[in-house]
């Protein structure tokens, strides 16, 4: 016999299936269901129901389906004898919601001393399995590649058990796209569900009717401090326009990445419908002028640090900025003064002007390079690469070991590329990040020593199940030069400290040059570099990490490569601005040793 599950209504009402009173009571009933079986277990006596036979998912719908559950302990025999008629349709309706619809079940009711017990058997038999699954899309939509994903991958399909939770989700599918995609007037011409008990078998049938879409009206902008002009250049979507609300999302985005603003709120008015337009209200409030920072850390690498800095977030209503930061640690200081400028793109396209002063001084070399330059950076729509072309010119002081100070005056230009990609946590399981720079400097542009350059550095992070991660990263180097000691340190590769190779000093590994007064190594540098490294790491507690490593490498002139490693044990504090590490290394060559190694900030 043909079971009919669907009441049709005229075709401008949006149609209604029985089935859905059914969904409602599966999806509401089960979460509500497993809620009150959570909560009853933890009182001191409560009523046992065991539920044995069928699968895990259907002894738990029917456990959150049955409502005998509520009656206390000291409930009468034959109350609960009683309440069985009901049971057995609570039980019913709990498989069919499944696909059970020749589920039968045995059940043996029992009063102890402090509470009564109910055990169930459930023998589900054969799941209905479809045998007809039509989906048909009319309306503007039905060209909407969108809704032929969902067509073409509906969840539920031709031999698959009839399942009424999926079903009415592949239902709600269809509303929330048409609402996304602005087809406000979709509704189902038809949809239903019919079963023959006598076959076990079930034919589905969805009609949607999409309607027409609608365009992107009239953009609002409220705001006070920026021009008009200006910030229309961030807008990714223009009246006219399908309405799709990835682009709002984006929109928001952009301004939110901006550091203009405090507050952005975009809101399409579907109130305010007219003539198929959706008008689009942007409003913006704006951050302070004026900001300043202070801070202060510890690495190993460099000793205690204090950071000041100072921005003028929009200097004019074109969205200028200016930005000064201040480093100060153990080894040296490094200061900056930048200038941005915003371009047509100003979301992908932004011009540099800076300069700055950074001095940095190790056991071995000491630098101090004044920098003047420009950059110009940008990105491609749609993509996340950030391509940065650039020019300094670089005076640096610098001396290695026992030579005298020397000078080196530089015009560097440079081009970068680089892409970071993470799950967005402070501890992310999975991304990766890459960078890769080419630079050098022509004596026929003035330069007192010509070079080529090329570096690349890259990390990635896989996730091991829930608690556990593995960390890759590595970095080579390359110059070509023709006198290498006239090359400035700053442009020289050295390996070792905490983001290099653990168990050694920072900048401690390298080529060397016997010291002609002292008759000790030192560490000069050299013009290839390669590291690598690996870490597993473990989170035993919310905040708190345990790691084991690995890292090898070494800077080195052209030849081989003797690979100095270093292994070791750390414990990492998730902080809410990433990992504070600590980890105790051992160098398995050279004479090293021991070392601790401190530092703290985001894994990518």
């Amino acid at each position: 016999m043909l079971i009919l599950c669907s009441l049709i209504r005229p075709s401008k009402d949006r149609l209604r299936c029985l089935s859905c009173s059914l969904s409602r009571r599966f999806g509401g009933l089960l979460s509500l269901g497993v809620l009150a079986g959570i909560a009853s277990t933890a009182q001191a006596a409560t009523p046992s129901i065991d539920i044995e036979g069928g699968s895990d998912r259907l002894r738990d719908n029917v456990r959150s389906f049955i409502s005998l559950a509520d009656e206390p302990c000291d409930t009468p025999l034959w109350r609960l004898r009683a309440r069985m008629r009901e049971l057995d349709r609570q039980v019913q309706s709990a498989a069919e919601a499944l696909g059970y619809y020749q589920l039968t079940s045995e059940r043996e009711l029992n009063q102890g001393d402090d509470c009564w017990s109910l055990t169930l058997t459930l023998n589900p038999g054969e799941p209905v399995r479809l045998t007809k699954a039509d989906i048909v899309i009319n309306g503007e939509g039905g060209e909407d590649g969108a809704f032929n994903s969902i067509k073409s991958n509906p969840g539920l399909d031709v031999g698959d058990p009839l399942d009424h939770g999926r079903y009415e989700s592949l239902k709600s599918r269809f509303g929330m796209l048409a609402s996304a995609r602005g087809y406000f007037e979709g509704q189902f011409e038809r949809s239903r569900v019919v079963v023959d008990r006598e076959a076990n078998t079930a034919e589905m049938e969805l009609i949607y009717n999409t309607g027409p879409r609608y365009h992107f009206g009239e953009i609002r902008l409220q705001h006070d401090i920026l021009d008009e002009d200006f910030l229309r250049r961030y807008l990714t979507f223009e009246s006219g326009e399908p309405y799709d609300t990835d682009p709002l999302l984006e929109l928001k985005s952009r301004l939110n990445a901006s550091d203009y603003f405090r507050s952005v709120r975009v809101s399409p008015r579907l109130q305010e419908l007219e003539e198929e337009a959706v008008p689009v209200l942007v409003e913006l409030e704006g951050r302070k002028r004026h900001g300043y920072s202070i801070g202060a850390g510890y690495a190993t690498d460099t000793g205690p640090r204090v950071l000041l800095g100072y921005e003028n977030r929009y200097v004019n209503n074109r969205g200028h900025s200016f930005r000064a930061d201040a480093k100060v640690s153990e080894i040296g200081a490094d200061l900056e003064a930048a200038y941005s400028i915003p371009m047509s793109r100003p979301a992908h396209e932004t011009v540099r002007l800076y300069t700055g002063y950074r001095n940095e001084e190790t056991e071995d070399t000491n630098s101090a390079v004044t920098t003047l330059g420009t950059s110009y950076t940008r990105s491609e729509e749609g993509s996340e690469w950030l391509q940065t072309y650039s020019l300094n010119f670089e005076r640096e002081y610098f001396e290695v070991g026992d030579q005298p100070e020397q000078r080196s005056d530089l015009l560097v230009p440079a081009f970068s590329l680089s892409r970071t990609r993470s799950d967005g946590s402070t501890y992310p399981m999975s991304g990766w990040n890459v960078l890769g720079r080419l630079s050098g400097s022509p004596s026929s542009l003035g330069s007192d020593t010509s070079f080529v350059q090329l570096y690349v550095r890259a990390k990635g992070i896989y996730g091991l199940g829930e608690r556990s991660r593995i960390i890759v990263r590595g970095e080579v180097g390359r110059t070509e030069v023709d006198e290498f000691n006239e090359l400035p340190v700053s442009q020289r590769f050295f390996a070792g400290g905490d983001s290099s190779v653990r168990g050694y000093d920072y900048k401690s590994i390298g080529p060397t040059e016997i010291s002609p007064e002292t008759g000790e190594p030192v560490v000069v540098g050299g013009n290839n570099l390669l590291t690598t490294s690996v870490e597993l790491d473990y989170r035993f507690l919310d905040n708190w990490a345990v790691a084991a490593f690995m890292d090898q490498g070494n800077a080195f002139n052209n030849g081989d490569v003797d690979m100095m490693r270093g292994v070791g044990l750390g414990i990492r504090w998730i902080s809410p601005i990433g990992p504070v590490r600590v980890d105790v290394a051992k160098a398995l060559d050279g004479n090293e040793g021991w070392r601790l190694h401190l530092s703290m900030g985001p894994d990518l």
